[in-house]
């Protein structure tokens, strides 16, 4: 089971990466020097401590704890640590699995999933993440509900 809910949150990682290399790959001339979201999630530090602050939320969260009983919590954290980052236009490097393959066992209900992403949100919030920043984050945890719930079009 610990390996299964690792590779769950490594294909939700993963998808959330791709989608935020997509949406900084397509990003304008002028759009370019804007800081990226990576930067505004405060680099390799504050996506860091968003991602331990989310795995915190999750285990108290009664909605999806049971997804995270006997993970470990310390490489779950380097996976979707290497995940954001890269996917908001950080350095990071990303070898996992992708989103539909990590939690295609996992059932997860559209609850479960806004409740997961609402512990992100409030992770990000509380580590003094801007509004704008946080939708988002919103908007590509969004993007990433097919994949996650398996409804994604082959």
């Amino acid at each position: 089971m610990k390996k299964t809910l690792t590779q769950r949150l490594t294909v939700l990682a993963l998808s959330f990466m791709a989608s935020l290399i997509s949406i900084n790959t397509f990003a304008s001339e002028d759009q370019a020097a804007t800081p990226s979201l990576y930067e505004r999630l405060g680099s390799m530090e504050g996506i860091g401590q968003i991602v331990n602050d989310t795995i915190a939320l999750h285990h108290k969260n009664s909605d999806i704890a049971h997804y995270f009983d006997g993970v470990d919590d310390e490489q779950l954290a380097r996976h979707v640590t290497a995940f954001f980052a890269a996917g908001t236009g950080g350095p990071a490097n990303y070898e996992g699995r992708d989103m539909t393959s990590t939690h295609v066992s996992m059932d997860m209900s559209d609850a479960e999933f806004d409740s997961a992403v609402a512990d992100v949100l409030n992770a990000a919030e509380s580590n003094g993440v801007s509004a704008e920043a946080q939708s988002e984050v919103a908007a590509i945890l969004e993007s990433l509900r097919p994949a996650v719930m398996g409804t994604a079009a082959e």
